[in-house]
This record gives structure tokens, C-alpha cells and sequence, in this order.
């Protein structure tokens, strides 16, 4: 592919993982804080309107290449970009689904597992920002670095989900509570994807212990 093509199209992708950072921290304030869920709406499904542009816009891209460069495609690259695109897309779906948990009236700002939940705010909305700039800088060790903290991270929040299942720990809501820790795994998920897009061999993208 072109330089052009390239940074055309990883300008997009890093615009879309703004985008999921602040769909996150809207959903995730909905649940952590008092904010107005009334006042936040039109601006959290307006992001992910403009998440699911720039996902097409992305796809436009790699077919308006394809025709004008087929007979020198980069396949492998083609299908990294695509599997990228798709999971951040994917973000911004499992944040509508955080904030849909806050809608029906739960909340977790109080109560003893408030700051945990806080801490996993903050840690997951960082793994959101690390991302975007192993994108840019294109480093395999710290993309690889990611994706272990996405995997010890995955299996944290499973045995959470776990523990709630079996009820062997207790909490206000429970059937919430559980949600709440699947949609983070999924979003986690997404993220350790991404970014094996950027440093795994195509058949291997999102097949890490295969």
C-alpha cells in the first residue's frame, strides 16, 4: 500500500479509538458517578454514529485501493486494517451496553466494591489509550506488552464473572454486577485483538494460544 494509504487509514483508526475513549468514559461515569444519564445520551450515541463512519470510511479506503492497486495489494496489511477497524467497532458497542446497565437504574458509585471499580475504569480506559499509540509508533515490544496485560486482565474478570455465578460473593446487583464485568472482558477483548492486527501474522490475528 501507499504512505498516502497508510496514514490515510490509521488517522481513521486512531480517530475511532478517540472516539471509544470518550464512549467509555461517558458509560463508565453513568455507572461510577451521578452524572445525568438524560444529558449524555444524544452525545454517547452521536460518538458511536461517528465510530461507525469512520469504520466505513476505513473500508472505502481499502477498496478504493484495491481497484487502483491490484496488481500490487498487500493483502496481509488489507486484512490487519479490517480486523482493527472491526474490534474498535466493536468498543464502542459494548460501551452502549455499559451505559444501557446505568439506564435501568443501577448504579455502582456507592457500596464496597465502588473504588475497584474505579481502578478498573481507570486501567481499561488506559489500555483504550495504549492502543492508539502502539498504532503510531508501531512497537512490537509494547503492543506486546499490551496484549499480555489484556490477557491477565481477561482472566481477572472471569473469575469475577465466575465467583458471581456460583454466588460464592455477594453484591447489591448481581445480575448487573455480571454484566458489567462480561462487557468489560468483551471490550478488554477487542483491544488484545486490535493489536494483535499490528504485529501477528494474518492467520494468527486474534488466535493467540492456537
Amino acid at each position: 500500500m501507499s504512505k498516502d494509504s497508510i496514514d490515510l487509514i490509521e488517522a481513521k483508526l486512531s480517530q475511532m479509538l478517540t472516539e471509544s475513549t470518550r464512549m467509555y468514559d461517558i458509560a463508565m461515569n453513568c455507572l461510577l458517578s451521578d452524572t445525568n444519564i438524560d444529558a449524555v445520551r444524544e452525545d454517547l450515541y452521536a460518538t458511536d454514529k461517528e465510530i461507525n463512519k469512520l469504520h466505513r470510511a476505513v473500508r472505502r479506503e481499502m477498496i478504493i485501493h484495491s481497484a487502483v492497486h491490484s496488481r500490487n495489494l498487500d493483502v496481509p496489511l488489507l486484512l490487519s486494517f479490517m480486523t482493527m477497524s472491526k474490534d474498535i467497532e466493536r468498543i464502542g458497542d459494548y460501551c452502549k451496553n455499559l451505559f444501557e446497565i446505568a439506564e435501568t437504574g443501577n448504579t455502582f458509585a456507592k457500596g464496597e466494591h465502588a473504588d475497584e471499580f474505579q481502578a478498573l475504569k481507570s486501567d481499561i480506559g488506559k489500555m483504550i489509550v495504549y492502543l492508539q499509540s502502539c498504532l503510531s509508533l508501531d512497537d512490537e515490544s509494547k503492543t506486546q506488552d499490551l496484549i499480555t496485560l489484556g490477557q491477565s486482565t481477561t482472566k481477572s474478570l472471569d473469575k469475577k464473572i465466575t465467583a458471581l455465578l456460583n454466588k460464592t460473593v455477594e453484591t447489591q446487583y448481581p445480575v448487573a454486577t455480571t454484566l458489567f464485568y462480561r462487557y468489560q472482558k468483551r471490550i478488554v477483548s477487542h483491544i488484545i485483538n486490535a493489536s494483535t492486527a499490528i504485529i501477528m501474522p494474518t492467520d494468527k490475528i486474534d488466535y493467540l494460544d492456537e
